[in-house]
């Protein structure tokens, strides 16, 4: 795949971003983390595509703003209305331009992405004005994540230990996903990861698909009752 093509392949996950219960849960665990913490703007650093902001938006009523290693997806009109800017910003080597800094910087499923992780956060640190929250997977790297371009994976002092390192300081760091996240990873991995990537990853939902996620996604909710799993979120302040 050519360096382009892997920095536009996000677009082709609207679908799969949208409708699949990880990542709608894990919105959901962001806007209800920056909610508690009073923010008066956000920028999704390495944003993919706009239905988190679009949910801080509704839900917070804050400015938003984004940037992305992609065109593609800074360019897609569906950000009309969700984001006051967007712009391209590889954040292994920039950060936004003339050193804006944000209220709060939400850095979500980037950085396994990336190859010099802690130089990309190093970046997303120097944006960040009082708040920052990372997600990202932890646990077994498995066969759908080698497809879908995580490097690797971490663990809570990974991140913990990376953001003291800039200068902030770890307030919140929790694990979720634990059962059923971890259960519908295996799965996926059984049931055959490459297979599973092109029929819900890459092409549009059908009917049948946005039920069964629907159906994922209310049993998901089981997961709040304990703090395990392959999920890591982490908020440090400045």
């Amino acid at each position: 795949m050519s360096v382009t093509a892997q920095r536009n392949v996000v677009a082709a996950w609207d679908d799969a971003h949208r409708y699949s219960p990880a990542p709608r849960h894990r919105r959901r665990l962001i806007v209800s983390a920056l909610r508690g913490l009073g923010v008066t703007e956000v920028l999704d650093a390495g944003c993919g595509q706009p239905f988190l902001l679009a949910a801080v938006r509704a839900q917070l009523g804050v400015p938003c703003y984004g940037c992305d290693v992609s065109d593609v997806v800074v360019e897609d009109p569906g950000w009309a209305g969700v984001a006051e800017e967007l712009r391209v910003v590889d954040l292994e080597r920039e950060t936004w331009p003339d050193g804006r800094m944000f209220d709060a910087v939400v850095c979500s499923e980037v950085l396994e992405h990336i190859g010099d992780w802690r130089a990309a956060l190093r970046n997303v640190a120097a944006m960040t004005r009082r708040h920052l929250l990372v997600t990202v997977p932890g646990g077994r790297r498995r066969p759908m994540d080698a497809i879908v371009g995580h490097h690797r994976h971490f663990t809570v002092a990974d991140i913990a230990d990376a953001v003291r390192a800039e200068g902030l300081t770890p307030v919140s760091a929790r694990r979720w996903g634990f059962p059923l996240h971890t259960l519908y990873r295996w799965a996926i991995s059984r049931a055959g990861a490459a297979r599973m990537y092109k029929t819900f990853g890459t092409e549009r939902y059908s009917r049948a698909q946005i039920v069964l996620s629907d159906a994922l996604y209310a049993g998901f909710f089981i997961n709040d009752a304990f703090r395990r799993g392959d999920q890591i979120v982490v908020v440090a302040r400045r």
